[in-house]
């Protein structure tokens, strides 16, 4: 996924839903963050790319 700095944010568009999100990077420093559209959940793991979290999880509490 494509992360680009925007001032104080990051803009950067959902692999799920499609979705253009603008998230503080404050939000992004901690590690998790959502997307603004589908509520799913993104992690930022140590290679430094966004990665979706466990979409089995997700997808079991939307049911």
């Amino acid at each position: 996924m494509n992360v680009m700095p925007k001032g104080d944010y990051y803009l950067w568009y959902c692999d799920w839903c499609d979705s253009k999100n603008l998230t503080i990077w404050t939000k992004v420093d901690t590690g998790k963050f959502c997307c603004a559209a589908c509520q799913r959940e993104f992690s930022v793991e140590s290679d430094g790319h966004i990665h979706l979290t466990d979409s089995d999880d997700m997808l079991l509490q939307a049911v």
